[in-house]
């Protein structure tokens, strides 16, 4: 199991979080697909269009070939995604 902070800007913070309500279609069920087990998600409280998630991950190459489909870079562009200042980072043991 890894975790990941994976943080980015939006064009719209609520469009952006609409994706994220439970439910079918959500972008918690797209990731649980893609071999993610939680997703908790954050905006910045100041400027709602800076947003995050911690994804902890049971399958990191099944997670890199679906962020890399057609349909997972539909959803960046219908959630208003700036895909140029996404940044990952991923826990490791030093």
């Amino acid at each position: 199991m890894a975790t990941m902070i994976i943080f980015h800007e939006v064009e719209d913070g609520e469009r952006w979080a609409k994706g994220w309500r439970k439910g079918p279609g959500s972008r918690h069920e797209m990731l649980a697909e893609a071999g993610v087990t939680a997703a908790r998600t954050f905006r910045d409280p100041e400027n709602p269009n800076l947003t995050g998630l911690i994804l902890e991950v049971s399958d990191m190459e099944k997670l890199q070939a679906a962020l890399a489909s057609d349909e997972m870079k539909q959803a960046m562009a219908e959630d208003g995604l700036k895909v140029e200042t996404l940044r990952n980072l991923v826990e490791f043991t030093p």
